[in-house]
């Protein structure tokens, strides 16, 4: 589980996995003799209003147990006579339907036990840390003392008042026959460890988690959501998940140094000075989720603290009088994330860009003050974020991280900004290029342009002059982008982008070859995922299935081999539900056809809560999760994709992508080709205001963003190859591992050619196309002047379809 929502926080557990001392502290302390009246008790109301007439106040109650569920299941909560009348009519009716268990079984699972917790199952996990199943007489007592005024005696905020109340509890289990003196106080003695509250929404993928909850609440509407028993099952993993939030914090905090934003805001060289810095604090005592500037005390090394080589250090924090624990490990790109998702002993680790020295002093936020052992997390808050978002080919969102930390900021830089992609958005240039018969090695002109009063400007100010279009690209140069964006025709490309899924509204403006139009980073990654799916649109899928608390499915993003997989399973399904049909029916000697039909509709609606109702034929939501745990399922499906480029155009666009990374703006990735065949493009806006990498293999696509809030300079020089490439890398290396090899599918239409600037993949047209303009333009190319007279061929060689590749391979390789 990773995320989790609710107007009130219940588990429902059933009666018999409730064991007999949780039952017996609650009917001890609430109402002893529960067992003996029938839902109103009269002894207990003369008690009770000869106590509150002598006080002149409301000062106790005399509901029974049954009166308390009506109370919490079907009426308010309201203290006035019409309802008392109404509350003992209603006792009276359902202790004459239902058994003594079941009332007890609808209690123990609907009383309110403070911190936002209904019942004892979800009460024990969120004190204790473990099912009611497992729990002791003394935690039991603590549970049971909480009803008669939940927050007053709430264990989390109110530790000791608990444990007066759990005493009291303790002594009516004894004067009840419920236990011996000796367990008694063998439970008073017994040491209650209130855990951690758990912040699961936090934990392991908050950004995707949140993206979730909005998109399901404007689904269903707020109330439906809340109340609506859901169970959402979805596309992230939480590894790969887990490294983009460490890669995009890695990624920050670099930048961070490079610009001298330093964590550390002075060192106090003495005792001394640390004295006197924690005395003029006067803190007493921190309170968690509070932000203090803190003093390192002491430093420690803990080796090997995760399954990596990475290194956890300690430090001592003081704060005024208080002090604790704070654990980090220290930054390096292009190294594995430490994983605290369900691991204990890694709660709470930090990030930092330095080994942090005594007498440093931080900023730090209270993470818990439970007990003597205070913890710290560091806070940072940078200037700079970024975002990252990774999906497979078939459109399923594996990671998302929208900001450097979620606590700090819920924009989600991932799904909501609108960010300009600069030269990450030629790419859509030269894919139309292509489709207007464009080739690799067509030639361009990396020379000025001036358009009213626009003269845009290659990144190094120079100029290349005549340039083939696959180095354009691969060096990103700005005028040779221009100059074919404005042969193709602007009003095209726009059109053109329509084969992407682009939302945004794109101009028709000379500008937009450069990436001068805002878009969401979902935008990219969706369409550079057309070039890595060999043409295929696909929208991103953040959810698989959808069920509501029936076990109907709301939404299914489920397909293609899963279908199948599916159908196999309800067969096996049929087959259960019909071996149980027939040993009932031979247990009741009904074993006759008519018989066994009779006895399926009487049983039908029983079985369906366990096999899914056939009306809607899919697996149930405990099916499902099992089936997903048993290993990777294929949920991909041809319905969902849109074949909106021609194979041949994407994979001549993966060739040029990879270019970029064999010769380009992408070099330094290109150490993962290793791992698998990459591919991606560089961006950045003018005064370097956004910084973009957004690339691919066989198997994934991803874009990391990094940029500024306010739309200000990350700094001088901080273009996407220095700022967001590293954060790619760092996150691909890690993701390749996961998704590893695979190859851009070539079409059989398509020639490779070896030129001097490769081996280039060729469509037949555009490569004769290619030879007449080379051959009849005789341009110079790399200074290098074609040598073949223009006598020396037919003037219609390439015009013929009848040419053979053998004429045009010896002109080539002239």
């Amino acid at each position: 589980m990773i995320g989790e929502f609710a107007f009130e926080r219940r588990k429902i557990v059933r009666y018999e996995n409730i064991p007999p001392h949780i039952r017996n502290a609650f009917i001890a302390i609430e109402d002893k003799r529960f067992f003996e009246h029938e839902g109103v008790d009269l002894k207990s109301i003369i008690g009770a209003m000869t106590e509150n007439i002598q006080e002149g106040t409301w000062v106790r109650g005399a509901s029974t147990i049954t009166q308390q569920v009506i109370k919490n299941v079907i009426l308010t909560p309201e203290r006035t006579l019409s309802r008392k009348i109404k509350e003992a009519i209603l006792a009276h009716k359902i202790e004459n339907n239902l058994s003594k268990e079941e009332i007890l079984f609808l209690y123990l699972n609907h009383i309110y036990l403070a911190d936002g917790t209904y019942g004892v199952e979800m009460a024990s996990q969120n004190y204790f840390g473990k099912s009611a199943k497992d729990i002791n007489i003394a935690e039991a007592a603590l549970l049971a003392g909480l009803p008669k005024k939940p927050e007053y005696f709430s264990p989390r905020k109110h530790l000791e008042r608990a444990l007066e109340r759990q005493k009291l509890v303790l002594r009516k289990m004894v004067e009840s026959g419920y236990i011996t003196e000796d367990q008694r106080v063998e439970a008073i003695d017994f040491e209650i460890e209130i855990v951690p509250r758990r912040r699961v929404n936090y934990e392991a993928a908050p950004y995707f988690v949140e993206h979730v909850r909005k998109y399901l609440e404007n689904k269903v509407g707020t109330e439906a959501f809340l109340n609506g028993g859901y169970k959402v099952f979805t596309t992230v993993n939480l590894e790969l998940n887990n490294e983009a939030n460490w890669a995009v914090k890695r990624g920050v905090l670099d930048i961070e140094s490079r610009h001298e934003r330093k964590i550390v805001s002075k060192n106090l060289t003495n005792t001394t000075q640390i004295n006197k810095f924690r005395d003029n604090q006067k803190v007493q005592s921190v309170e968690p989720g509070i932000i203090y500037d803190a003093v390192v005390t002491k430093v420690g090394k803990i080796e090997r603290l995760n399954d990596e080589d990475m290194q956890t250090y300690t430090a001592q924090i003081g704060v005024g009088a208080d002090s604790g624990t704070l654990k980090y490990v220290v930054s390096s790109p292009f190294g594995k994330g430490i994983n605290e998702f369900g691991n204990e002993n890694l709660k709470g680790v930090s990030i930092s860009p330095i080994e942090l020295k005594v007498g440093d002093v931080i900023s730090v936020k209270a993470a818990s003050s439970e007990g003597d052992k205070k913890e710290f997390s560091l806070y940072i808050n940078p200037v700079a974020q970024a975002a990252l978002v990774s999906m497979d080919t078939n459109g399923h969102i594996l990671a998302m991280a929208g900001g450097y930390d979620f606590e700090n900021s819920q924009f989600n830089r991932a799904t909501q900004a609108l960010r300009q992609p600069g030269s990450a958005f030629k790419p859509i240039v030269y894919s139309a290029a292509l489709d207007k018969g464009y080739s690799e090695t067509s030639i361009l002109y990396d020379m000025p342009v001036v358009i009213k009063d626009w003269a845009p400007q290659n990144y190094d100010g120079e100029y290349k002059g005549a340039i083939v279009l696959r180095q354009a690209l691969a060096k990103s140069r700005n005028l040779a982008t221009v100059r074919l964006m404005l042969d193709i025709d602007p009003a095209y490309v726009v059109d053109y982008s329509k084969n992407f899924g682009f939302t945004s509204v794109l101009k028709p403006y000379p500008s937009l070859a450069l990436g001068g139009t805002d878009l969401k980073m979902m935008e990219m990654v969706k369409a550079y995922n057309v070039f890595a799916s060999g043409g295929k649109l696909v929208e991103p899928q953040f959810i698989l299935r959808i069920y509501d608390r029936n076990g109907r499915i709301i939404e299914d993003n489920t397909g293609g081999t899963f279908v199948s997989q599916e159908e196999n399973l309800k067969v096996e399904r049929g087959k259960k539900r019909l071996d149980i049909i027939k040993q009932l029916a031979k247990e009741q000697g009904r074993e006759t056809s008519a018989d066994l039909e009779s006895l399926k509709e009487d049983i039908l609606i029983d079985t369906n809560d366990f096999f899914g109702d056939s009306e809607y034929g899919f697996l149930t939501p405990n099916e499902f999760l099992n089936l997903i745990r048993e290993g990777p399922v294929d949920f991909s499906s041809s319905e969902m994709a849109q074949q909106t480029l021609s194979p041949e155009t994407a994979y001549i666009m993966a060739d040029l992508l990879q270019a970029v990374i064999k010769e380009g703006t992408g070099a330094k990735a290109q150490k993962l080709t290793e791992l698998a065949p990459v591919a991606g493009k560089t961006g950045t806006t003018n005064d370097y205001t956004d910084a973009w990498f957004v690339g691919f293999s066989p198997k994934l696509t991803t874009a990391v963003w990094v940029g500024r809030d306010d739309h200000k300079s990350l700094g001088n020089k901080e273009a996407g190859s220095r700022a967001a490439l590293p954060i790619w890398i760092d996150f691909m290396q890690e993701a390749l591992t996961n998704y590893p090899g695979g190859s851009f599918i070539k079409p059989s239409s398509l020639k490779i050619v070896s030129t001097p600037y490769g081996d280039i993949p060729y469509s037949v047209d555009s490569l004769r196309k290619n030879v007449l303009d080379s051959l009849r333009n005789n341009v110079m190319i790399d200074g290098r002047e074609s040598e073949i007279p223009s006598d020396s061929y037919p003037n219609d060689i390439g015009q013929n379809s009848n040419d053979s590749e053998t004429e045009i391979d010896f002109i080539l390789n002239r």
